[in-house]
């Protein structure tokens, strides 16, 4: 009877070997293709010489591992946009990586050549959340919204911060920067000498957009989350709070126990 036991237990530790070793090798496996997972980035079709315009049939989208694009590397459609019609500084050989570095300042037209068709530019003023001085055309953000509902007829007139029944709302998701102040195009955006926190966001977006953003931007105040590279999901509203006074205690405790999930999954 002993021996039987024994034996069994080997088997299970066995098994739980077995299966431990596989999913060690599958995580391997897994974390070896995210790093060999390839980015498109623009790339010569054929030799270009210096001084050359480009054009969209001397260029094409070329896979390459996330940890060889280098840093001034054109990526995606709206940057790809971005660099037509300008001239090459150097020569770059047929599937080279084009860099911004290669390009020479001069622009055919201005911002209207980078707007995507059916929206447009919309400039906006940031004054909470992430600092725009961190912020670089092309990045993405999500834009926030507080104010007030308006007071009653004989109400005090009092500033929207001093209400009672002041609402923060996420006002639009995944929302492309088209400029920051006076700066648009590839490359690094230029500082004014003591620049604070807020500042000026041009943002591509609809028409029916731009008057959310009027309206909020006229009744209260605007903030900005700036997003990760490449992230593109957007939250459904059903899943957004409301954020009122009544409803923030409850919030907070709701964002706590998410918050916990999330640890407790990076952790395992």
């Amino acid at each position: 009877m002993k021996n039987r036991l024994a034996l069994i237990a080997a088997l299970l530790l066995g098994i739980l070997a077995i299966l431990a070793i596989r999913s060690y090798v599958q995580r391997v496996e897994r974390e070896a293709t995210a790093r060999l997972k390839g980015s498109p980035v623009v790339a010569a079709r054929s030799d270009l010489e210096e001084g050359e315009e480009i054009t969209l049939e001397a260029v094409f989208p070329k896979e390459v591992p996330e940890q060889f694009i280098p840093p001034q590397a054109i990526r995606g459609s709206m940057e790809l946009k971005q660099i037509i019609g300008r001239k090459v500084r150097v020569p770059i050989r047929a599937g080279q990586l084009i860099l911004w570095s290669d390009l020479s300042s001069e622009r055919r037209g201005g911002l209207s050549t980078l707007i995507p068709d059916n929206e447009g530019a919309f400039t906006i003023n940031i004054s909470r959340g992430i600092n725009t001085s961190l912020i670089q055309p092309n990045d993405r953000i999500d834009i926030l919204a507080s104010f007030a509902a308006p007071a009653e007829a004989g109400g005090s007139g009092a500033a929207w911060r001093d209400a009672s029944d002041v609402v923060n709302v996420v006002l639009l998701q995944n929302v492309t920067i088209l400029a920051v102040g006076q700066q648009y195009g590839g490359g690094p955006v230029q500082r004014e000498q003591g620049g604070g926190g807020g500042g000026s966001l041009t943002l591509s977006v609809t028409l029916p957009e731009a008057q959310l953003l009027m309206f909020a931007s006229q009744h209260g105040e605007l903030g900005g989350m700036l997003r990760p590279e490449g992230s593109l999901n957007v939250i459904p509203r059903a899943d957004l709070p409301r954020v009122t006074f009544e409803e923030i205690e409850k919030i907070i405790g709701d964002l706590d126990q998410r918050r916990d999930q999330r640890t407790m999954q990076f952790n395992r």
